[in-house]
């Protein structure tokens, strides 16, 4: 199960009604640092630390952290270069996230994003993974600092592995392609999915895709919890919308303190 936590106003019944979620681009996501990490000033700050450290007398670690960042994939509007490093950057700029959770019952979810108990949490099944044109899709990981400067020096120790000039040795075409889709993905993985742990609490799965709205199949939604504090009318406006045929099967519950605690959990509507 897969849940979006929404307040109760027109665009949550969009969502109902036109069945579409939308894709956010990483600049309009709460986290200002979502996504917008400079995975260019991450390189050189583990550039900087490989130079600073490497014995070699003729620079071999130096020279292979170099070779990460060596790839013309084009250039700006100023016509400066631009690689590999920026250009994977500027593409996870571009891209749209959509948000879930994996908890339906989390007391600060329903705080910061269902109007303080008083909206509602949409419930999906795993139809939701079938959205068109999905690039990528899995669990957020929740880490006290940004991964990249490790992931840096652990790629350059594995192109070390293959690509030793000094030794005439010469990688491959395909261990090249191989290793660029490796380093590839290793970025995409850091940047898209990856946040501060003060986040974790959220239990995010995302999708990415390109910005803006995208179909979902109506038997995706499976459940729609009311907030413990919803209000009548809102509360008679879902029922109405969910009684339309296609949405025969949607469960309709309501959230509630689970007594003794600070904790909610959810029960059918009556």
């Amino acid at each position: 199960m897969y849940y979006k936590y929404r307040s109760c106003i027109a665009r949550t019944w969009d969502i109902i009604n036109n069945r579409e979620l939308y894709f956010s681009l990483p600049q309009n996501l709460n986290d200002p640092l979502d996504v917008s990490i400079d995975v260019q000033s991450e390189y050189e700050r583990a550039k900087e630390f490989v130079y600073k450290n490497d014995k070699h007398p003729e620079g071999r670690r130096s020279f292979l952290i170099t070779m990460l960042d060596s790839i013309k994939k084009g250039e700006d509007e100023d016509g400066r270069d631009i690689y590999l490093n920026r250009a994977l950057y500027l593409y996870m700029q571009s891209r749209g996230v959509l948000s879930l959770s994996k908890t339906p019952h989390d007391a600060l979810l329903w705080s910061h994003y269902a109007d303080g108990h008083r909206g509602v949490c949409l419930g999906f099944g795993s139809g939701i993974l079938d959205i068109e044109d999905v690039s990528g899709k899995g669990d957020v990981r929740y880490l006290p600092n940004p991964p990249y400067m490790e992931k840096f020096l652990e790629l350059t120790d594995e192109f070390g592995e293959f690509c030793r000039p000094w030794d005439g040795l010469h990688f491959t075409r395909e261990q090249g392609k191989n290793f660029y889709n490796k380093q590839v993905d290793a970025m995409l993985e850091i940047g898209l999915f990856t946040k501060s742990e003060d986040w974790k609490y959220e239990q995010e799965f995302r999708l990415t895709s390109c910005p803006g709205n995208r179909k979902f199949k109506s038997s995706a939604l499976v459940e729609v919890i009311l907030g413990a504090k919803i209000s009548q009318a809102d509360e008679t406006k879902l029922v109405q919308l969910l009684s339309c045929p296609e949405f025969a099967h949607v469960k309709l519950k309501k959230a509630f303190n689970i007594p003794g605690t600070f904790s909610f959990g959810s029960r059918l509507l009556d």
